[in-house]
């Protein structure tokens, strides 16, 4: 359990989950911690308290990040019996940034190398979430299911997961498909070897006729078309909400309004760990919290969270970059596969791509804006911007209207590469080497980052194991 202990006046937003009936704190101790939390979707008890002394929490496993794969790993870390998880969250709410900016696809895993952490835990990511939205309502992954491949997930006509212990409480999903679409003989050459490939690393893809192409889709222009039928959409905060959830029917706590200020390796008694420094937006004292264990899931401040504690020959340097989305108004064009060009060499992202939200709608996007603020969400909708949409989108859709799009959101992805640099994989690494035994770094968790959660907590999970 998370102990509670006093020292200097603080105002902290946390919001506990577990399983009783409610929570009581006094200023000279914690009386008790408890709550009464329905299983219903969004219904969770939120409690400012403030105390007149510093409060001091001790935790086997301490997340750092309230995003999707922050989430997923505290998820499968409280799981564990007899051990204690705490995920802190600088916002007054979980998924406020890069996980609830995006384009919300679940991706087959096809672009990246072979041998790399985004191919492979994209794949399995996939398999596993795929794997929760086909679990007979049962809001259970089994992670040791030899059965789930992609013939799996192929052969499911299952559009919505609802749990039975709350009925309320769905994933819509669609597995949509997606279309790779060259433009000319190079871009055609690309897909041969894209498919290729995806014999190699075991996802399946398909090439179209000509004939299927035109009655699939007869607004999209294409010479050639690579299918990917594992590709999907999903509603990444319904996914989010089945997430808190779970921590909370695992015992598990999310304290929001918590900022982390620093780290240092400290020790309570015997047990080494980490002392990690918290404040929050109402209150200037510090709060203590030692982590025997310490993942770093700050998305966008991973680079800021690990260089608290890592020495400069081992800092990790992050980008920030910034992609629009416009949305399209009218009926015109109708469009039932996410559809795709070929990307450029370097992977710097997928090219301005059509994606259907759950509703049908179509939106294009992202781009990519290299930008100095890891908040910096305005919209820049000039009409460069949109003229540049627009020459995109309309090599493969020839009919769009200009006219009709328009500037719908943007979000920022956490980048390892800076312009014009090569691919780089995700980081996903104890610190050893540095002597941090217990502390892991997830850095540049970018796409397909939502779809690789599931396998990102297995993996966070692996490592710790023991522990």
């Amino acid at each position: 359990m998370i102990v509670l202990s006093r020292s200097n006046t603080l105002s902290f937003k946390i919001r506990f989950f577990s399983r009783s009936a409610a929570c009581f704190f006094s200023k000279n101790n914690c009386i008790s911690l408890y709550s009464s939390l329905s299983t219903k979707s969004n219904s969770h008890f939120d409690s400012s308290f403030s105390l007149s002394q510093p409060l001091d929490v001790s935790v086997d496993y301490l997340i750092i990040g309230g995003g999707v794969v922050g989430l997923a790993i505290a998820e499968r870390l409280s799981k564990r019996k007899g051990k204690s998880t705490l995920l802190v969250e600088k916002n007054f709410k979980v998924n406020e940034e890069t996980s609830s900016r995006n384009s919300e696809v679940i991706h087959a895993g096809l672009y990246y190398p072979n041998n790399s952490l985004k191919t492979h835990l994209c794949i399995r990511g996939k398999r596993l979430l795929y794997s929760l939205l086909f679990s007979n309502y049962s809001g259970q992954i089994n992670y040791n299911d030899s059965t789930i491949d992609d013939s799996f997930i192929i052969d499911s006509s299952l559009v919505s997961a609802s749990f039975e212990k709350s009925k309320s409480l769905t994933i819509p999903y669609y597995r949509t498909g997606k279309w790779i679409v060259a433009q000319n003989d190079d871009e055609s050459t690309y897909l041969t070897a894209l498919q290729e490939k995806s014999t190699i690393i075991g996802v399946p893809t398909y090439f179209l006729s000509e004939k299927l192409q035109k009655s699939q889709e007869p607004h999209v222009n294409a010479i050639r078309v690579l299918v990917s039928p594992t590709t999907g959409i999903i509603d990444s905060h319904a996914f989010i909400n089945w997430l808190e959830w779970k921590i909370e029917d695992n015992n598990g706590n999310i304290a929001v309004n918590s900022k982390v200020t620093n780290i240092i390796p400290g020790n309570d008694g015997d047990n080494r760990g980490y002392i990690v420094e918290i404040t929050s937006a109402s209150s200037t004292p510090k709060t203590k919290i030692f982590a025997k264990s310490v993942i770093n899931s700050a998305g966008l401040y991973s680079d800021k969270i690990a260089n608290m504690i890592l020495p400069p020959s081992h800092h990790y340097k992050l980008y920030h970059v910034k992609g629009h989305y416009y949305g399209y108004r009218g009926s015109d064009l109708k469009v039932n596969h996410l559809i795709y060009p070929v990307p450029p060499k370097n992977l710097a992202n997928l090219g301005i791509h059509l994606t259907l939200d759950l509703n049908g709608r179509i939106r294009f996007g992202p781009d990519v804006l290299y930008i100095q603020r890891s908040d910096d969400y305005e919209i820049n909708d000039d009409e460069s911007r949109k003229d540049t949409f627009f020459n995109a989108v309309k090599t493969y859709l020839p009919t769009i209207k200009i006219d009709k799009l328009y500037a719908d959101y943007t979000g920022i992805r956490p980048k390892l590469s800076g312009p014009g640099e090569p691919f780089k994989d995700f980081v996903i690494k104890e610190e050893i080497d540095c002597g941090f035994d217990g502390f892991v770094n997830l850095v540049g968790i970018e796409s397909p980052g939502l779809t690789s959660s599931l396998a990102i907590g297995e993996m966070v999970d692996n490592i710790l194991k023991d522990r």
